[in-house]
């Protein structure tokens, strides 16, 4: 088991049983104390957990997902600068890769380009790209409800076999140790298969997603273009990006 796959597995439990202990996390993951130990140790560091004697829980803060209906109504105005750039980046005539997410939902709205596909596991945007007459593949798989994206196997399956001159992807915290992150595996791993086969990838992040760590890490920091309303605590140095004051 990976250090990825043990965080990820702590993220689960903590969240299942509130905190859980060392001795029961040696158990459940098969490795020595000392190795929880050291990971808690370093989960702590990036914010993840909150460390009381012999065990740990949930920094709260970082992952606590709210609802699709309560994300659209948060930075809104942020959310539409951003999502009008994103989709400037979008051309005539090509394969489009969009994400689940409140503002890759909201760029919809913004796309003037003629004869492309899009591609997305977003449920609302499904009915939105109908409605607009756009050519369109839907992924299927299982319904994650809080986000109301289409994820798992059979969507990672449909995946291989589709690669896009641009993708879009939503994400839930960027943070310079780790990068790019979310707070499901699932959608973290189709994230991961979009950005993999797009030429190129932009991230939609308004800036209260700096510096914030989810459980499930999906890209690095120099793999995506990152558009944003302001980028603030962040050494740009490490980063791609474009920011909404560039619009005229």
């Amino acid at each position: 088991m990976s250090k990825q796959q043990r965080w990820n597995k702590i993220i689960e439990l903590c969240k299942l049983q509130n905190n859980i202990n060392v001795s029961e996390l040696v158990i459940s993951l098969g490795v020595s104390e000392a190795t929880i130990r050291r990971d808690l140790s370093q989960m702590e560091e990036l914010n993840m957990i909150n460390r009381f004697y012999g065990g740990a829980k949930l920094n709260q803060l970082q992952y606590d997902e709210p609802p699709m209906l309560i994300k659209t109504s948060t930075n809104s105005n942020e959310k539409k600068q951003i999502a009008r750039l994103a989709a400037n980046m979008i051309k005539d005539n090509q394969m489009i890769y969009i994400d689940a997410g409140s503002t890759t939902y909201e760029m919809l709205n913004y796309i003037t380009a003629k004869n492309i596909t899009v591609t997305t596991i977003g449920v609302p945007h499904m009915n939105k790209l109908v409605q607009m007459k756009i050519n369109t593949i839907v992924l299927g798989g299982n319904l994650h409800w809080q986000t109301e994206a289409i994820t798992g196997n059979q969507a990672l399956k449909q995946l291989e076999d589709l690669y896009f001159d641009v993708a879009f992807i939503g994400v839930n915290g960027i943070h310079e140790q780790v990068g790019l992150t979310t707070s499901n595996e699932q959608e973290a791993s189709v994230k991961r298969m979009a950005i993999e086969h797009a030429h190129i990838s932009y991230a939609l992040a308004d800036s209260s997603k700096f510096n914030i760590l989810n459980a499930a890490k999906f890209s690095n920091l120099n793999q995506v273009t990152i558009i944003s309303d302001a980028i603030e605590d962040f050494d740009l140095n490490k980063i791609k990006y474009l920011l909404t004051t560039s619009i005229k």
